[in-house]
């Protein structure tokens, strides 16, 4: 059965870890047990060097006081005194051990000595030097006295813990042996697992190798390996096999599937270069779309003028309805220079100024340097003003007003159709916006700013805000042309 090999990995190292980790734990162990046990030993002995050292050192300022009479030698040994009965035990228990008698013998012989010591300054301060000369003698010889009993509790106590120290240190080494023996047990054991380990993986990846250098010559007939192994080896192996067969099979269709692609892309060229005819018919089919209205008026406009006007008056207005008429049928590009655009929409709004001298304002604002700098899809602009005359001053007594601004703002070029008419309503100005693909029956009802907006769409198709319908009832329309004059339109003929 395949195991997977973190599995193993994590068996193996875990079961070395925690061999060593027990042996090392139970090394620590007993050498703290066998620490607190000769702490505990050594504690009383300790003690009573220190007690020795201070019956010693008390000594000092005892002879300094009796000698000089001292303020600091007093304040000194009053310090050591009441630090010397701090230690003394207030009882002791009876022992008939000669060791424990001896402990007992000592602190009731320190008791004495510090009595005696309190006399002795009860003395000097009342001047008798006699008595505490006599005392100083006799705490001088019981001072000599503690500490050899102290000496002899600490050689006695001293040879007891040799022969305990002698049974640690043996107990230690003995320990010290069999933990490195585990240790060394469970780190060859690690060892031996891993590369058994190790064997599983990479007798299958030599055998790998040896097919990848087949399959680096070319060589795809070669027969799969099987091996037994850990579960990702396994898988490893199983997903090379699957690899070296589909390459095979792929290698086998490569020339079908080039033929089937160069069909394809034959059959793609053949629907592209379709696809723009039917898009240059469609869009020649709607700039072909003018309003015949227009021209019927304006012929009828001439007819009546010529009768009840003068002559001079008469020409004006055919000359320039000539010029317009000329701009429209000259032109059959679909990307003209501003200028051109410009000149139509002057040649128009010099018409609209002779039918509506009194009830129509019209003005037109471009800046100079952009005529010859710029270019703009062709009849865009007239048809927007032709849109405002015909259906934004319907049923409304004040006069007409519209205004034309063309503008650049860095890379942006703005063309602004401004009315004040009885505006657009929002669900109607929506819908002109909506994108919309028009069957060919249906194109010949495409008129006017309907007409813009899809020619717009049509030769700008990343530009999502091209153009705008600002509208109030009542309140007029603003329709807004935005051309990025760094992205080339779509059609360029």
């Amino acid at each position: 059965m395949k195991t997977s090999l973190r599995y193993q990995l994590f068996l193996y190292v875990f079961i070395g870890l925690a061999i060593i980790l027990i042996s090392m734990s139970y090394s620590l162990y007993t050498s703290m047990r066998m620490q607190d046990m000769m702490d505990r030993q050594f504690e009383t002995e300790r003690f009573f060097q220190e007690l020795q050292q201070d019956v010693l050192d008390i000594q000092e300022p005892f002879l300094d006081f009796l000698s000089s009479r001292s303020s600091k030698a007093l304040s000194t040994l009053l310090m050591e005194s009441q630090k010397l009965r701090q230690v003394i035990p207030s009882t002791y228990p009876i022992h008939h051990d000669p060791v424990e008698l001896k402990k007992r013998e000592v602190f009731s012989l320190l008791t004495s000595y510090l009595d005696l010591m309190d006399e002795a300054i009860q003395f000097k301060r009342g001047r008798a030097i006699e008595e505490y000369t006599q005392l100083y003698e006799t705490m001088a010889n019981l001072n000599a006295y503690i500490s050899s009993q102290i000496d002899q509790i600490s050689l006695h106590g001293f040879r007891e813990q040799m022969s305990v120290y002698e049974g640690f240190v043996r107990t230690s080494r003995s320990l010290q042996f069999w933990n490195l023996i585990l240790v060394l047990s469970a780190f060859m054991f690690s060892i031996l697992l891993m590369l058994l380990s190790m064997k599983k993986i990479t007798d299958p990846m030599d055998q790998l190798s040896q097919m990848a250098g087949e399959l680096a010559g070319g060589n795809f007939s070669v027969e799969d390996i099987h091996v037994d192994s850990v579960e990702e080896v396994h898988q490893v192996v199983e997903a090379f096999n699957g690899m070296k067969n589909d390459i095979r099979q792929y290698i086998a269709e490569l020339t079908r599937q080039k033929e089937i692609e160069q069909h394809y892309m034959d059959e793609r060229l053949r629907n592209l270069k379709m696809e723009q005819l039917l898009k240059r018919m469609e869009l020649y089919t709607m700039q072909a779309q003018m309003n015949p209205h227009f021209l019927f008026n304006t012929i009828n406009t001439g007819v009546q003028l010529a009768i009840i006007e003068d002559a001079d008056k008469t020409a004006e207005f055919m000359e320039s309805l000539a010029e317009f008429l000329r701009h429209n049928m000259r032109e059959k590009k679909f990307i003209v220079p501003l200028r051109h655009e410009v000149d139509g929409l002057w040649a128009y709004i010099s018409i609209l100024r002779i039918r509506f001298p009194k009830t129509l304002e019209l003005n037109l604002d471009v800046g100079e340097e952009l005529l010859d700098t710029c270019s703009i899809p062709s009849m865009v602009l007239q048809p927007l003003v032709e849109n405002s005359v015909i259906h934004a001053f319907k049923g409304m007594d004040r006069k007409g007003l519209i205004d034309v601004v063309i503008s650049r703002e860095a890379h942006l070029l703005k063309c602004v159709v401004r009315d004040n008419g009885i505006g657009i309503p929002p669900e109607k100005a929506s819908s002109l916006l909506r994108h919309t693909t028009r069957e060919p029956e249906y194109s010949s009802k495409v008129m006017g700013l309907e007409n813009v907006i899809q020619r717009l769409y049509f030769f700008y198709p990343n530009q999502e805000d091209i153009i705008i319908i600002a509208s109030e009832p009542g309140a007029g329309t603003e329709v807004t042309i935005t051309i990025d004059t760094r992205e080339e339109p779509c059609i360029q003929l």
